[in-house]
């Protein structure tokens, strides 16, 4: 097999002097993808303050010897991001989460969804009130922050002319609707059923409309948002980044014995486990097993339906992802809909080729470094696993071409993305403001 890898290319621009660069205040509630968005500005030299909802400065030792929820506020944290550019709320934040867990055990999309907008609009607040003594230049300064957390800063930095993004993670009511749909075709199998409150829906469509500009993570996304009434000029599309290691590089698969496909992430019907399980009874006969690392977040009925080869590891910490992926010849992520899915780009860096679907993240080249089958098509999804188990040349090869292709997506290349994006958007928003004021301003002069 040949084939040319296409990295995304940045075009190549002129030095911008100093006073003219742009410096990024970053608000981000949680640690998703373990802080790449303002770590990434960092490295390029243009994070100017990240806010947190909670930032672990001291004491991570000892709670990392702790229970679970002492473990999981030790990575709170990240030691290249310096501690003087970090503006964190911390007591309030773990009290407030500590409150909501003790109250939802089995969370509905419902209660979850009210949770997103009392946790989301209180930690906008916290953003907002501090930014009011922070002095910010619009010819300089942008702001970057995520859906359901940042109306509120959006709507006043919008007073002071400073640049605004939101980042949607997800597909929002398109991905909605599928799952529905999912839960109709596939009856018994939801954990917890429901919808999310329209309370919702309004305050991310509030923050599309303030924000100068709506950064996605795929075309898959960005064509659900065009559909719910995003302007497509508006929208930016930013591939996820990871952080690949400095040091060793990891080698190709060693394609030999049972093929272990590994499943990695939620397991919820979102993602397609119905169809891997459809997919998993079809090669009963192959050698084949199914390796499923993550919290089950379907009925009980339904994983005691589960086909002989699939394997429950459970929930995964991730001090053990890279043992678990080292188990695995390739990676499957049957997804009916992904703003990115960056097990992707983990499972890729460690040299699993990808089997997945057109509605996440377009990292995969089909046939290249992985293979792209239908959505909701669990025959397609057999075939795909039976071809390259019975080809172990084709196998390997891909694992290679997957630890290439990986090397387009490390840190920082989605903040230099994101730089270049919002400076011509700006550029283009500049000249549009001007061609509207010109007859005023003539107008003025008569």
């Amino acid at each position: 097999m040949s084939a040319t890898l296409q990295p995304p290319v940045l075009p190549h621009v002129e030095p911008i002097p100093e006073s003219r660069r742009l410096r990024w205040i970053v608000a981000q509630e949680g640690s998703r993808q373990t802080y790449s968005v303002p770590l990434a500005f960092y490295r390029l030299g243009k994070l100017r303050i990240m806010y947190s909802d909670i930032w672990c400065r001291w004491g991570r030792g000892l709670l990392k010897r702790g229970p679970a929820g002492a473990r999981a506020l030790a990575t709170r944290f990240h030691p290249e991001i310096p501690g003087n550019l970090v503006v964190s709320f911390n007591f309030e934040a773990i009290m407030s989460r500590a409150w909501n867990q003790l109250r939802h055990a089995n969370t509905t999309p419902e209660e979850a969804s009210k949770e997103y907008c009392r946790f989301g609009r209180w930690y906008a607040l916290r953003v907002r009130e501090h930014l009011e003594r922070v002095d910010t230049n619009p010819d300089r300064d942008c702001f970057f922050g995520f859906n359901s957390n940042c109306l509120e800063v959006i709507e006043a930095l919008k007073k002071r002319r400073v640049f605004t993004v939101v980042d949607q993670v997800d597909p929002a009511r398109v991905e909605e609707e599928m799952i529905l749909e999912e839960m109709e075709r596939w009856p018994g199998w939801a954990k917890v059923r429901g919808r999310i409150t329209e309370e919702y829906w309004k305050r991310i469509e509030a923050e599309w409309k303030a924000a100068d500009a709506v950064l996605v993570n795929s075309e898959w996304s960005k064509q659900a948002l065009v559909q719910q009434g995003v302007p497509a000029e508006k929208i930016i599309t930013v591939p996820l980044a990871l952080d690949l290691p400095r040091k060793e590089a990891p080698q190709p698969i060693n394609p030999v014995g049972t093929l272990k496909a590994l499943w990695l992430g939620s397991v919820v019907i979102r993602k397609g486990i119905q169809y891997l399980v459809e997919a998993a009874r079809l090669l009963e006969g192959r050698d084949i097993e199914f390796l499923l690392a993550g919290p089950l977040a379907i009925s009980r009925e339904a994983v005691e339906s589960f086909p002989r080869n699939i394997k429950v590891l459970g929930r995964i910490t991730r001090d053990r992802l890279a043992e678990v992926y080292r188990q695995a010849h390739v990676f499957v992520l049957p997804t009916i809909s992904d703003g990115f899915a960056v097990t992707q780009l983990e499972a890729m860096a460690h040299g699993l080729p990808v089997v997945t679907t057109p509605n996440c993240g377009r990292v995969v080249t089909d046939g290249v470094d992985g293979l792209i089958v239908p959505v909701r098509d669990g025959r397609a999804l057999a075939d795909a696993l039976g071809r390259v188990e019975g080809d172990r040349g084709l196998l390997r090869e891909m694992s290679h071409n997957a630890l290439q292709s990986v090397k387009n997506y490390g840190l920082p290349s989605n903040a230099a993305m994101i730089n270049q994006l919002v400076r011509e958007r700006r550029d283009c928003m500049s000249k549009a403001g001007q061609a509207v004021r010109r007859p005023w301003e003539s107008a003025d002069k008569l």
